[in-house]
């Protein structure tokens, strides 16, 4: 039987309450788009906002690593880093890494753009600190949310003529306003001249909502808009198409609670490469995740032009998720069910119905899958229906998700 490594791996990471990145990348150049530091009080309760940043060398000898703080809005050219040295199979640990290693004080958003003489790996983790929060009991006082950020190469930014898409924003309501959404968009230009970057945005049928709208930014500047300054009205489920007409850029979005400004981040796809830049694609495995209102994981295996199998995390604790009392994780995977591999047509389209069971209140969940794997990507939709289960537990069909998943070098691991 297959061990399910790699979506485990992540559901860990997602369950932690603010999603992590997808699939971290080894570079020797990386770019964490987002990051930001903030105290005061924002709707009568006070926040504490730092950002703390690590650095990991995977390789055998040591690496010197330079760090570059980018504010918003700002010409970071001539930016000057703060340089480390990590050692082999080393984690840098940089705890509120805006004030204690750039020595800025004041409150402060941006990005970070790190180069390394060998691969390294970065992640970001941007909280919050409760404290003195009337919504909030007192002994919880000290506790902290918030979400994280991947380091980026800057070979997966979008170039002159391209474009990226993001899925799962949403924006039906203000901060403070229990059970609505909101989303934020963000970007860094990763050229030392300015990017002309588009956006618009998609409803779930693929039709554009409200008018593209145009930002210059300027040279290495981190970038941010809340989709609510992209259309006048509100959308429950929307997909950002962001284009650079001049330049280069990352993008990524966050969708957060508005009750308790509690964030998850939602990742742009790039095609990916292999360590020796081939291309990938075709057989292997393909991770990344399905999109209710918090992300799960999800792997997929390609063999021989035909999904072979597949496993994920199904999170889902919204009201707008769709069905009954379905506030629950349910881990999922094709081993052990009616699931037969199913063939990619000639123009890359699949389709897959299985039903997964198993599950201690006795739900059955009814699969149907419908994606398609053009190039180095596959997405498409998942429809889940729970069934069977004891009285007061997970019931009906959730609302149609989308899923992305790229492909990866990762390889299942086979027990004894």
């Amino acid at each position: 039987m297959r061990r399910m490594y790699p979506t485990l791996l992540l559901a860990i990471a997602l369950l932690g309450g603010a999603t992590t990145a997808l699939a971290l990348n080894p570079s020797t150049d990386l770019f964490v788009p987002a990051a930001a530091q903030a105290s005061g009080v924002s709707n009568g309760v006070p926040v504490h906002w730092a950002t703390d940043l690590y650095l990991y060398n995977p390789g055998d000898a040591s690496v010197t690593v330079n760090v570059y703080w980018l504010p918003r809005d700002t010409d970071n050219s001539q930016a000057e880093p703060v340089t480390f040295t990590v050692n082999p199979r080393q984690t840098l640990n940089l705890p509120n890494v805006i004030a204690t290693t750039f020595g800025i004080t004041d409150n402060a958003a941006g990005a970070f753009h790190i180069t390394a003489t060998g691969n390294v790996i970065a992640n970001a983790r941007i909280y919050n600190t409760l404290d003195d929060d009337p919504k909030v009991d007192a002994s919880r006082y000290g506790s902290t949310f918030g979400q994280g950020l991947e380091g980026i190469p800057a070979s997966a930014a979008v170039t002159a003529g391209g474009h990226t898409d993001i899925v799962g924003l949403a924006n039906t309501g203000s901060t403070g306003e229990a059970g609505t959404y909101r989303s934020n968009v963000f970007a860094v230009n990763t050229s030392t001249a300015t990017t002309t970057l588009t956006l618009t945005l998609l409803d779930a049928s693929g039709a554009q909502i409200g008018d593209t709208k145009t930002y210059t930014l300027k040279p290495m500047a981190a970038f941010y808009v809340k989709v609510s300054d992209l259309i006048s009205g509100q959308v429950s489920y929307a997909t950002l198409r962001a284009g650079v007409t001049t330049g280069s850029a990352i993008i990524v979005a966050s969708k957060n609670a508005n009750g308790f400004s509690d964030g998850t981040t939602l990742e742009s796809w790039w095609p990916l490469q292999t360590g020796g830049g081939a291309t990938c694609g075709g057989d292997g495995l393909y991770t990344g995740y399905i999109q209710y209102s918090e992300s799960g994981g999800m792997t997929i295996e390609v063999s021989n032009g035909a999904i072979t199998s597949m496993q994920g995390s199904l999170i889902v604790f919204s009201p707008d998720d769709g069905g009954a009392n379905c506030g629950n994780v349910f881990p999922w995977s094709t081993d052990n069910t009616n699931f037969t591999p199913v063939t990619i047509d000639s123009a890359g389209n699949f389709s897959t119905d299985f039903s997964v069971t198993g599950y201690d209140n006795g739900v059955q969940l009814e699969f149907n899958i419908n994606g398609s794997l053009i190039g180095d990507t596959i997405t498409g939709t998942v429809v889940v229906t729970a069934s069977g289960g004891d009285a007061g537990s997970c019931s009906g069909t959730l609302n149609p998700a989308p899923f992305f998943a790229g492909h990866t070098t990762l390889t299942w691991s086979n027990s004894d």
